[in-house]
Formats: C-alpha cells, structure tokens, sequence
C-alpha cells in the first residue's frame, strides 16, 4: 500500500483512508494532507429477530467510508467505537452497554491520541440514538481540554432516516425498521434473517409521546420492552438492498455535505486548557 517514498495509496483510487488498514508510517506520511478524521461510534445491541446486533456499527463504518470516499484523501477514517449507551436494551440478549462516563472516557482518548499526531479536525459519525448525550459532552470536552480547534458529533442515524422516509414512507422508519433493514440488506445480506423481518406491535400511547418529546429536543428513556416486547419499532417489511442502496448513497451524499463544511471552518486558535 505504499510506494518506495513510504507514502500510502489509499484514498487515490476511490478508496477512503481507513488509519486501521495502513501502516504507522503511511499515517505518518499522510501528514498536511488530510484535513479531518472521522471516528464512526456504534453499538452492540438488539435489533430485534431480524438484524445483527452489530447493525448501528456497520451502518457509522460504511457512511463514514462512503462520505470520505466521496470527498477523497482530504478525509481519513479511524477505526469505529464498537460499543454505546444502550442500557434501554439490556432487556434483550446480545446487547452490550457502556455508562454515559466510559463512552466519553473512550472517545477523548481517541480524539487525544490523534490530536497528539497532529489531527486538528475530529468528527464523531455516531449510529445510535443512545449516544448523543454523551458524545455531545465528549465533543465539547475535547475541545475544552483537550484544545482540539474542531471536534464534531453528528448523528448519523437521522440521515439515514431521513433519506429513508423518502424511499419507503415514515411507518419504516424507527429501531430495526425497514430503514436499517435495508442497510443491512445491501451492505450484508448474510446477516439478515429475511423471513423475520416484520411490522412490530408498539406501546402506540408510550411510542408517540417520545415522539413528541424527540421532536422538540428532548429526551423521554424507557426500557426498550416497554415499548415494544420484539425490541423493534419501525415496520420492515418493505425492506430490500435496492432501498438499502439508495438510502445509502441519499445519506452518504448529505454527510459529504456537512463534512466539507466542517473542513471550511478556519481553525481557531486552540483554547487555553482549564485546570
């Protein structure tokens, strides 16, 4: 992956940096050259009967990649955070949570660790709902203490979501839904139990006052099985690879977006690091 000067060609043939398939030395080359690192930020939780319980980490690694393969070499990609608040889960097996204080003690070491080799711009391209609180408090953080001019969060998942509510309509919408569903079916169709893929029974009084409540920024947490006993609340049934793909390349294109206008942000001068 690296020519006799030790640079890499990653990112000059279509394919986005991944910092976790080069060598410390092609890192190291990369140098100026790279304008932000995005840390995808998953979870390891019940997707219901139909989907892996890695779905949230998959769907922040793949739009990470495609976002940064679409910009090009300007962008680099670390390795995702496999794991997230998902304690509304535990309910259901497989589900693995982290407290809100460990997911933000993880990313401000990863951000640290980067910053200390020159990375000046850090989004963190989150997968799951149950993230935001925290990665909000570790995008601050970093910045605050850490002096990293640009540290971002941005929820990925709405993209997906929105790009899917034009693809399938809002009742696919929601946790295991057809919208995440049809990810999964044209990124790893192996994964998908096809035959279960459903229209779940909801709690519909409990499912529309967190809606409400979302809608206005705010936060209404309940065990998952309280809402729905499958653990899912978007309807899957319309789910396909086709969709997955458009969903995918509707969302990647408004990450792109967002991200290029992260990069034309001037770096301000570092802050001054409290005690």
């Amino acid at each position: 992956m690296a020519d006799g000067n030790g640079t890499s060609d990653h990112g000059a043939d279509g394919r986005p940096l991944l910092i976790g398939e080069m060598t410390s030395a092609e890192i190291a080359a990369m140098g100026d050259l790279v304008d932000l690192v995005l840390i995808p930020v998953g979870a390891q939780e019940q997707h219901g009967a139909a989907l892996p319980t890695s779905t949230d980490t998959i769907s922040a690694q793949v739009l990470s990649a495609l976002a940064a393969t679409l910009i090009g070499p300007r962008v680099a990609v670390a390795p995702a955070i496999p794991w997230g608040v998902s304690w509304r889960h535990l309910d259901m097996p497989g589900t693995i949570s982290l407290r809100e204080e460990t997911l933000i003690a993880i990313v401000l070491d990863h951000v640290d660790s980067l910053a200390r080799h020159g990375v000046r711009r850090i989004a963190l391209i989150n997968g799951h709902g149950g993230n935001n609180a925290a990665l909000a408090v570790a995008a601050e953080r970093a910045h605050r203490e850490l002096g990293v001019p640009i540290v971002t969060s941005i929820y990925a998942y709405s993209l997906i979501a929105n790009a899917a509510e034009t693809v399938l309509g809002p009742e696919a919408i929601g946790h295991g839904g057809g919208d995440e569903a049809s990810v999964i079916l044209a990124l790893r169709p192996d994964l998908v139990r096809r035959e279960l893929l459903a229209d779940p029974e909801v709690d519909p009084a409990l499912r529309a006052m967190q809606r409400v409540i979302a809608a206005i920024s705010g936060t209404f947490p309940v065990r998952q099985t309280l809402v729905t006993a499958g653990g899912t609340t978007g309807d899957a049934r319309s789910a396909s690879a086709e969709a997955g793909n458009a969903i995918l390349g509707q969302a990647a294109a408004q990450l792109r977006t967002i991200l290029e206008g992260v990069m034309d942000v001037p770096l301000p001068e570092p802050p001054r690091r409290l005690p």
